[in-house]
């Protein structure tokens, strides 16, 4: 699949539910034991996109790498992040012999496509895609600098000390932590931190958004960060109307535009 198709179809799921869409897929989230299967997100939207699970050190979408997390909402209503990134494991051979540029940590991060899901709660009851974010490693020379500082430590950490010396308190932006099950894991991977995941929503434009930031302008009433939340429902519904119910010519604020209507939108939406 091409990059431009699998975010058209990727947009097409904002604001839609990934329980759904895993139900639909005959993915699971919850296994037997009743432990949750956390790649459950992903899974979901490989299958929506057609491409086979990919647990290799290869981008999972041709030369990008999709990546789909997970964000909280706040107290004041705010999205974050609400963990790190698992990117790729760390193999202390390949590590040691590679340089950053000839390294999966480089492949992995050089293009990536991340989704972002709203995780309701501890249970998964629900998670509707927030938004869809394209971002070029590459295109951020101050970032890539960096990553490449996190990496070599990590490179002369194993070449000096030995593998089991890795720490997550490592990185700037990526971070070696043990992944596995149990404190005792002797499995590592890089993680990317939230830094770095805030540095990629907050430079690049939500795809998804793109249609209604061109017809719409808030107004002096509605403008401001305190409406962010609201916002991410009713850019979902502006992309969704045709053209001639979007407000283009006679409303240009989003929020005035047909309100009621948005009102029963967002509850249904919301659901």
């Amino acid at each position: 699949m091409q990059r431009d198709e699998a975010i058209d179809s990727l947009r097409s799921l904002v604001g839609k539910d990934l329980r759904e869409l895993a139900r639909h897929h005959e993915v699971t989230v919850w296994k037997p034991n009743g432990k949750m299967n956390k790649g459950w997100a992903g899974h979901a939207v490989e299958r929506h996109l057609g491409i086979p699970l990919n647990s290799s050190q290869s981008p999972n979408l041709g030369t990008w790498e999709l990546k789909v997390v997970p964000m909280v909402a706040d107290a004041g209503g705010s999205f974050k992040f609400k963990e790190t990134m698992a990117i790729t494991m760390i193999d202390p051979v390949e590590v040691v012999r590679s340089s950053f540029f000839d390294s999966h940590l480089y492949t992995k991060l050089r293009r990536i496509i991340l989704v972002t899901r709203h995780r309701l709660d501890d249970d998964e009851s629900a998670s509707p895609v927030l938004g869809v974010y394209e971002f070029k490693l590459d295109s951020d020379w101050t970032l890539l600098r960096a990553v490449k500082e996190d990496y070599e430590a990590v490179q002369r950490t194993v070449a000096r000390h030995g593998f089991d010396h890795l720490t997550g308190k490592m990185g700037r932006y990526i971070q070696p932590r043990t992944k596995g099950k149990g404190h005792g894991s002797k499995s590592r991977a890089f993680y990317a931190r939230k830094c770095f995941l805030e540095g990629i929503i907050q430079s690049q434009p939500d795809l998804s958004t793109r249609r209604s930031r061109q017809v719409s302008n808030d107004c002096q009433d509605h403008a401001g960060a305190r409406n962010s939340v609201n916002r991410a429902a009713l850019d979902t519904i502006m992309i969704r109307l045709p053209s001639n119910q979007s407000g283009v010519g006679r409303h240009k604020c989003t929020y005035c535009a047909y309100r009621a209507g948005y009102e029963d939108a967002i509850a249904e939406l919301w659901r």
